[in-house]
């Protein structure tokens, strides 16, 4: 039974996490930026509320007392009641834009308690207009109080309006940093996700793709312990049990090839000796189904032969024994082989080989059953009265040789393509129509492939097939 990865926070409780930091984040910014426009309007307030009131109450004071004393001195000089009684007029306002500032700000009763106590003590005289108008020393003495303090009114607010300006400053300094701070976390710590859960997903998507394409099972990195690291665990242990399926089922075909071989020897022999005449005259009816069974007998020795081969590059111990050898030759050498087979479905080989000497480095006996296979494959799937072509193409600036096998059979369509070279893979149209294994291009590929080159196919539906692989050319005549 697997054991379970030990999981520590799954997909869904990191990204919960990750969105908690990110709104933590925007409402420590916000809490910060409040506060400070909090702090800002507090500023504002007190610039308001107080300095500025108290400003213009001031200058409203100081121009009555000013009234008052241009109505004193018209009344002195003119004798007239009119000016007494604005005088008078003026002072009631006085008292009352006085009493008024004292209740909306009582902390200026203390600066202007002599203010107060004169203003009361004029208040309490006699209705008799002469004993009520104020000498010209009091006025005096109430516009300097009233100056002072609107001066020092003024220079308060003054250190206000700098004190709002520097806040403001320093909040929108801390807003735009806090947005960027923001920002540069919330991108950082997103690719970071994204890279942790990419990074795993490609593992696991790499293996896949290996899988589809033939390849041996090979365990993925576990790169994470959520959901995607239970997958990957999960995949591992698939592909240990396919890597060990693999292993026995190598085994069983080294095995089951070895059993057989000696037996299937011994069978043929026998039939060559009753052939022979060996013991006894063998009419030609007899003579026929022993060359049946002679055939026979062949086609399961080449099968276990190609059974051994793909076993051999399975396990990486397929043998190559290479030398420089003249691809011309080897190209002409597997027309000849395949020539008679070709003239029984009236097909006609050529081939396009080059003018000079080209060279690869190659086992003669490895590559000359590549190219038998690909030419026999395609004098198979042609039609009959057609021409299957092979050619040789030294690449001009390139340290390789390309082989081409064409045919003008009925093509492959390209969502098969990919599965051709797969071990035991044959394409559903000709399943049951024609025979085989599917382990001729296999066997193919895995020989050019050990050789350092590489093997593709060219093809569509009823345009015909071009199977192509290169071969290194030798080292001294690169």
């Amino acid at each position: 039974m697997d054991r379970p990865v030990s999981r520590r926070l799954g997909i869904t409780g990191k990204l919960l996490i990750w969105c908690l930091v990110l709104v933590a984040i925007f409402y420590a910014t916000t809490t910060v930026l409040f506060l400070r426009i909090q702090s800002l309007v507090a500023v504002s307030s007190a610039i308001v509320n107080v300095n500025y009131d108290i400003d213009k109450s001031a200058q409203r004071m100081i121009q009555q007392l000013l009234s008052m004393e241009e109505n004193r001195k018209r009344f002195e000089i003119l004798q007239k009641d009119t000016y007494m009684e604005s005088f008078l007029a003026d002072l009631q306002d006085f008292g009352k834009t006085l009493t008024s500032v004292l209740e909306r700000h009582p902390d200026y009763r203390e600066p202007w308690k002599e203010l107060t106590q004169e203003y009361t003590i004029v208040l309490s005289r006699s209705g008799n207009p002469e004993t009520s108008a104020l000498p010209d020393k009091t006025i005096t003495r109430w516009l300097d109080i009233l100056s002072d303090t609107r001066q020092s009114n003024q220079e308060e607010m003054e250190a206000r309006l700098n004190d709002l300006a520097m806040k403001s400053q320093a909040a929108e300094r801390l807003g735009f940093i806090g947005l960027v701070a923001s920002i540069t976390i919330g991108v950082l710590g997103s690719v970071f996700i994204a890279y942790r859960l990419n990074r795993s997903l490609s593992e696991i998507r790499r293996g896949i793709r290996e899988l589809g394409r033939g390849e041996p099972a090979k365990p993925v990195l576990v790169n994470s312990k959520d959901e995607l690291g239970d997958l990957a665990q999960a995949f591992n242990n698939m592909t240990g049990r396919l890597q060990e399926e693999e292993r026995m089922r190598q085994d069983f075909i080294a095995m089951l090839s070895h059993e057989i071989r000696t037996p299937l020897t011994s069978i043929r022999e026998s039939v060559d000796l009753v052939t022979d005449g060996v013991f006894g005259e063998v009419n030609e009816k007899q003579r026929h189904f022993l060359d049946i069974s002679r055939q026979e007998a062949l086609r399961l020795t080449s099968l276990l032969e190609r059974l051994m081969k793909v076993s051999s590059m399975e396990s990486q111990r397929l043998r190559l024994v290479t030398a420089p050898l003249d691809a011309s030759a080897l190209a002409r050498g597997a027309v000849e082989r395949l020539q008679s087979t070709a003239l029984a479905k009236n097909i006609a080989l050529k081939t396009e080989l080059p003018e000079q000497f080209v060279f690869v480095e190659a086992d003669q006996e490895h590559i000359s059953q590549v190219l038998a296979n690909l030419l026999g494959n395609a004098v198979k799937f042609s039609p009959p009265d057609s021409v299957v072509r092979l050619s040789v193409t030294p690449e001009p600036t390139g340290d390789s040789v390309i082989f081409c096998v064409v045919d003008e059979g009925p093509g492959i369509p390209l969502e098969e393509q990919p599965r051709i070279f797969l071990r035991y893979y044959r394409e559903p149209s000709v399943r049951g129509s024609v025979a085989g294994l599917g382990l001729g291009l296999s066997i193919a590929k895995g020989i050019v492939e050990a050789h350092g080159g590489a093997m593709w196919i060219n093809s569509a539906p009823g345009c015909g097939s071009s199977f192509c692989f290169s071969l290194p050319k030798p080292q001294a005549m690169v």
